[in-house]
């Protein structure tokens, strides 16, 4: 079941689903939400076979300031739609585990 997303909410999540896609031939990867987050603002890195660059970071953060948050990934809900405080503080318990 699929959370009812913004059209900003969705083109976010479209985008961090197309740089999944292009880095493990999968929708989403496990991790990818935290992955992508914690290369921002501007750390590239390779993510699988893709190297992420400045210009997808910046488009990340582009799309993520349009709708104010960040997107999540969960077998109950799939992609969802938290505001940066809420993502902040689920990134936290995660920080004590290197994930």
């Amino acid at each position: 079941m699929t959370t009812r997303l913004t059209p900003a909410q969705q083109r976010l999540a479209d985008y961090m689903s197309e740089l999944s896609e292009s880095a493990f031939s999968a929708g989403w990867m496990e991790g990818l939400e935290v992955a992508l987050w914690q290369a921002l603002p501007d750390k590239p890195f390779t993510y699988g076979r893709l190297a992420l660059t400045s210009d997808h970071l910046n488009r990340l953060t582009e799309l993520s300031t349009a709708c104010g948050g960040w997107i999540h990934f969960d077998d109950e809900h799939e992609e969802s739609f938290v505001s940066f405080d809420d993502w902040r503080r689920h990134l936290d318990p995660l920080q004590g585990r290197g994930e």
